[in-house]
């Protein structure tokens, strides 16, 4: 069990931080670093980058991929549950089996954990823009239009707006399914609204389709952990896998919380141009177990409030960008996604390495 000290040492709550801890641990560990950087620049002019790491034999067949950061906010938690991996690799506690490498991809979205933003700098959530090839950056879910004068106001507040009493009348009339499903599912027509997707694929998701390229050459078995928060109870950690995938054989190895990406059947909702789907679809040689571990923070009509209020603010109010890091809401954005409480944070790392411990004894079976 992680200790206040592990915990104190794992959590960071600056992108620059982050990365010089994680650095640092590879360091120690004699492990090769490849550096990935984007052309938009951090709060104080640092170069923003992926980073990733690969333990094991460099043709593997099989591979553990752990990523975290694809919501930028949330790659404080991720690159926390990276370095408690780190930690248990380093101290053998986590031993692989033959023929199997990990690898980590650290801050999938580098701008957004920079900035604290869920997004890219284009506004862009990075789980909305892994279309498969061919597949126009257009259109919007059913119901979208009907939510983006609640989800998007285009002015600053100037009085009381009943927000929850708002978007409670509107999940009551469309049902809270419906309208999960029309907030979250990727829309490509409002460049400055929530679950913007893109309108091409962003300069940080080509970046990891780069590195998969060169990668995954003799790889044939992925299991994949891609790290979230928000969704679900107070630091219990959904597994979210697609519709259609064995359900029950992964529960036989991951658990009860296995759960579709199924707006009627738990925490989540089906998403287009998700980054595991997108992915899948380029390499369709390999046999994928992808997983999205997701924890609980806080409940989603306070997340979303949170989520709307940043958003208003960054493209409405003209502030200077490093008047919009030192504001409220984005802090507020920080402690939603990454919360300060040592409870969360322990269960984080706790469950973050179990599933881990869970791939590979999956990746151990003949």
């Amino acid at each position: 069990m992680p200790e206040d000290a592990d915990i104190q040492r794992c959590f960071a709550t600056e992108y620059v931080t982050a990365r010089q801890r994680l650095l640092d641990r590879a360091e120690k560990m004699e492990l090769e670093v490849e550096t990935l950087a984007i052309s938009k620049k951090g709060p104080h002019e640092e170069t923003l980058s992926t980073d990733f790491l690969w333990i094991g034999p460099a043709n593997a067949t099989k591979l553990i991929l752990h990523t975290s950061g694809v919501h930028g906010v949330e790659g404080y938690p991720g690159s926390a549950a990276a370095m408690w991996i780190l930690d248990g690799i380093s101290s053998k506690q986590l031993s692989l089996p033959d023929d199997c490498a990990i690898a980590f991809a650290h801050a999938i979205n580098p701008w957004g954990m920079a900035w604290l933003r869920r997004v890219n700098e284009d506004n862009a959530d990075l789980n909305r823009n892994f279309l498969p090839p061919g597949e126009a950056y257009e259109g919007e879910p059913e119901n979208y239009a009907r939510l983006d004068h609640l989800l998007n106001p285009t002015s600053m507040k100037t009085g009381r707006e009943y927000y929850t009493i708002r978007a409670a009348w509107h999940s009551f009339r469309l049902g809270f399914s419906n309208t999960k499903q029309a907030v979250q599912e990727g829309q490509y027509t409002r460049p400055t609204s929530l679950q913007y997707g893109g309108g091409r694929l962003a300069e940080s998701s080509q970046n990891f389709i780069d590195w998969c390229e060169r990668k995954l050459t003799d790889v044939r078995q992925v299991v994949w952990i891609d790290f979230h928060t928000g969704l679900g109870p107070f630091g219990v950690d959904s597994l979210l896998v697609a519709e259609g995938v064995d359900e029950k054989a992964l529960m036989s190895r991951y658990g009860e919380r296995v759960q579709p990406l199924d707006p009627a059947k738990g925490v989540a909702y089906k998403i287009r141009g998700g980054i595991q789907a997108g992915i899948e679809a380029r390499f369709p040689d390999k046999e994928w177990t992808s997983i999205t571990q997701e924890f609980g923070t806080i409940k989603p009509i306070p997340l979303l409030k949170l989520a709307r209020a940043e958003n208003r603010l960054t493209q409405w109010s003209g502030k200077p960008p490093l008047r919009l890091l030192q504001s409220k809401e984005r802090r507020n954005m920080l402690d939603a996604f990454n919360p300060r409480s040592l409870k969360w944070r322990r269960m984080i790392l706790q469950r973050s390495r179990a599933i881990i411990e869970d791939a590979i004894t999956h990746l151990s079976e003949e």
